[in-house]
This record gives structure tokens, C-alpha cells and sequence, in this order.
């Protein structure tokens, strides 16, 4: 997950917030859940998470550099 130090990274209280506002609204139980995930399913999930948080660092750091690259002129 990003670092909630890093000051373009998603902190973890918001992704927390989404995740079970989701959940919520779904009707999910998490206490339900989490004995029926296998290791595979919790060790995609992560890596997804990973795969997300880079792909949103990634962005925001490009639009940083054009909204500055923009400010040069």
C-alpha cells in the first residue's frame, strides 16, 4: 500500500474508510470473511493493492510534473 508518510501517497485511514463503507453497502460481514479466504485469494488481493497504489503514485506524480513543467512558462 502507499506510504501515508509519502505526501502523494493515499493514506491508509481513507483506503480503510472506502474499503468498509463498500463493505457496508454490500453487506459484508468482514469477521465472516476473513476465515474464508484461501492464502492464494489474500495473496492476490494484496498484490492488487500493490499494483493499484503504484498505478495511483505513478499518476499523481505525472500530473505533478505537468502541472509544474506548466508553471515554467
Amino acid at each position: 500500500m502507499a506510504d501515508p508518510k509519502k505526501p502523494n501517497g493515499v493514506p491508509n485511514s481513507i483506503i480503510d474508510l472506502l474499503v468498509s463503507d463498500i463493505f457496508k453497502k454490500n453487506g459484508i460481514n468482514t469477521e465472516d470473511v476473513k476465515g474464508k479466504i484461501s492464502n492464494d485469494q489474500k495473496q492476490a488481493i494484496k498484490d492488487l493493492v500493490e499494483d493499484l497504489s503504484q498505478q495511483v503514485d505513478s499518476f499523481l506524480n505525472s500530473s505533478n510534473t505537468k502541472k509544474n513543467s506548466g508553471n515554467d512558462k
